[in-house]
């Protein structure tokens, strides 16, 4: 008994010096490698040496493949999260979905992407339905574990799973929460924070586009 006391104490300090490695890194990756200006709603641009984007294939909440050619000829808007997120992640999107809006007053055609960094549990059916909720622009993507690593690393997005109790499929994901502008080359424009309000990010795209 006093035995199994042990290994679950042991395990526990494990996996909270797991954590700790992992937000130290997402500070590193936040901080140091992408340049240090983090002002609200300022975004940064980022040097050649660290590039954000790339080309990816991943599949889409109605079971399609979706390329990262069809984001070209149209401004996007990408932000990886993922459905069971309890607040962060439909706050963001609910944001975008005004967002979205505001800017259909204008004219300016834009693409709001949702990345998934939950692929064990985000399905294209649960995307489909998660998404209903928010813009019908929306479009949701997701793919094995090493597509959707493969797609996060060509954004530095960071992201690390949590458990929460001894159901493996009660866990939480502590993750980055960057919003991505593409332009209509599918290239990295700018980002924005978590902090960034509504009328920032329509101004710089009304600006830029």
């Amino acid at each position: 008994m006093e035995e199994n006391k042990k290994v679950k104490l042991t395990t526990k300090i494990i996996i909270l010096l797991s954590v700790v490695i992992a937000l130290i890194s997402s500070y590193i990756l936040i901080f140091v490698e992408l340049p240090n200006k983090p002002l609200s709603g300022q975004g940064n641009s980022l040097s050649e040496s660290v590039p954000i984007g790339g080309e990816f294939v991943l599949t889409d909440q109605n079971g399609n493949k979706f390329s990262s050619e069809q984001i070209k000829g149209q401004l996007s808007l990408i932000y990886f999260g993922f459905t069971y997120c309890p607040d962060i992640c439909p706050t963001t999107l609910t944001k975008l979905s005004n967002v979205i809006t505001t800017l259909g007053k204008y004219n300016i055609d834009i693409l709001p992407i949702f990345i998934t960094i939950d692929p064990n549990r985000d399905t294209p059916a649960l995307l489909k339905e998660y998404l209903s909720h928010f813009h019908p622009k929306f479009i949701g993507l997701t793919g094995s574990p090493a597509d959707l690593k493969y797609v996060a690393d060509l954004y530095k997005v960071f992201y690390t799973r949590s458990q929460t109790s001894e159901n493996l499929n009660n866990y939480m994901i502590d993750h980055s929460s960057f919003v991505y502008l593409m332009d209509k080359q599918g290239k990295y424009m700018k980002h924005f924070y978590m902090n960034s309000s509504e009328q920032e990010i329509v101004e710089y795209i009304r600006v830029h586009k």
